[in-house]
């Protein structure tokens, strides 16, 4: 049987283009969006399965991984790619943002990343020990530069949480042979890159040469908009 992908939030840069790279490598591909008749329309040309899921609905990402179970089998990477922003109503100010809003978007990099490592693992155990076993998650350096920037508090804090966990996961799980990154596409320079630039296929070409590594190394893990692995620069600004 082939052996099966399960990419959580899939919209058409990130989420398509790793989902591409997973199929054109032999993976039975489901992709997880909260309303996948809108947002994955690409879903039937790609040749993967949809998958409705919302994150911050942890019941849902549950239901999510046993359709996929249902549909394939257990996968044995999981690539979570969700991810929301709220911007304060005063832009320097952080805390004009609406507390239900910015628990909403929050959630992305604590409770739903959590729940869906938690279903992942799960996952990982009943596959063949044969396959690689890796959680992606689809970062930014926003963990890694000062808190100056009022604008991306409820991204900047959903991520910093993201990459604590994929941090420690890393650390738990080496025994078992389950690998966790945190994964960002950077600028030359070493600085974050904005949305506009985000190129799908970098990421799936990123994420490929992470699944093929036969160790876990660094679980930090930040390329260029070729996919090339790229040097953690210390960085004093997102941009």
């Amino acid at each position: 049987m082939a052996p099966v992908a399960f990419v959580i939030g899939a919209g058409p840069k990130v989420g398509r283009g790793v989902s591409r790279m997973l199929k054109s490598k032999g993976y039975n591909v489901a992709v997880g969006a909260r309303t996948p008749s809108k947002s994955v329309t690409w879903a039937a040309e790609d040749g993967v399965h949809p998958v409705s899921v919302d994150v911050t609905k942890t019941e849902t990402i549950t239901a999510a991984f046993a359709e996929v179970d249902k549909k394939y089998g257990p996968p044995s990477i999981v690539v979570y790619n969700p991810g929301a922003i709220t911007i304060p109503k005063d832009r320097n100010d952080p805390l004009t943002i609406p507390v239900n809003k910015f628990a909403d978007d929050v959630a992305f990099g604590t409770s739903g990343l959590f729940a869906a490592a938690q279903e992942a693992v799960a996952a990982f155990r009943k596959t063949p020990k044969d396959q690689p076993k890796v959680f992606i998650a689809t970062g930014n350096i926003l963990p890694f530069v000062p808190a100056n920037r009022p604008f991306f508090i409820s991204l900047a804090v959903a991520k910093k949480a993201a990459a604590y966990q994929i941090e420690l996961f890393a650390n738990s799980y080496q025994t078992e042979g389950f690998r966790f990154y945190f994964a960002s596409q950077i600028a030359r320079d070493g600085k974050g890159v904005r949305d506009s630039v985000l190129s799908g296929e970098a990421h799936g070409v990123a994420y490929w040469d992470l699944i093929q590594r036969k160790e876990q190394g660094d679980w930090d893990l930040r390329f260029y908009e070729d996919g090339s692995e790229g040097p953690h620069f210390p960085v004093d600004h997102l941009f």
